[in-house]
């Protein structure tokens, strides 16, 4: 078995209440044919403007048939801390963060692709951000 780390993030933009990927960063991952992924733990976290909240959830879906959603996993997170990434400058947003790392058993088959989803509540202004990390094995 492979072991595997796998790095997913969106961003949320004023007005917009999904999640959306960055430009550099994947907002999902393809689990290669004829291989197993097994997740063995999760870890994620979300920074969204002071009063604002935000949910996660991965979307496991069907390449083949068409991107049909087969299963969806919620993460719960727990508040943190509201505070800003650079105090020293007042154009860097006061985020509430949260976060959570879930120890769990997930076998994800070959040829499906997870998708990192989140959206946020009623206010949507200011921007923020989330990532997860899925650590496990590449079955051969």
């Amino acid at each position: 078995m492979q072991p595997v780390t796998i790095p997913l993030s969106g961003y949320f933009t004023s007005g917009y209440p999904v999640m959306g990927p960055f430009a550099s960063d994947p907002q999902t991952y393809d689990v290669p044919a004829g291989r197993n992924l097994i997740i063995e733990s999760m870890s994620a976290s979300a920074g969204v403007p002071k009063g604002q909240s935000a949910n996660l959830w991965l979307d496991v879906a069907d390449l083949k048939k068409h991107d049909v959603i087969v299963v969806t996993y919620a993460i719960p997170l727990q508040f943190q801390a509201t505070y800003s990434a650079n105090p020293t400058n007042p154009a860097v947003p006061v985020c509430d963060w949260r976060s959570m790392n879930q120890a769990l058993r997930a076998h994800i088959p070959g040829g499906m692709r997870i998708y990192f989803q989140g959206m946020r509540g009623l206010k949507i202004d200011g921007d923020g951000n989330a990532g997860v990390v899925i650590t496990g094995f590449l079955e051969p």
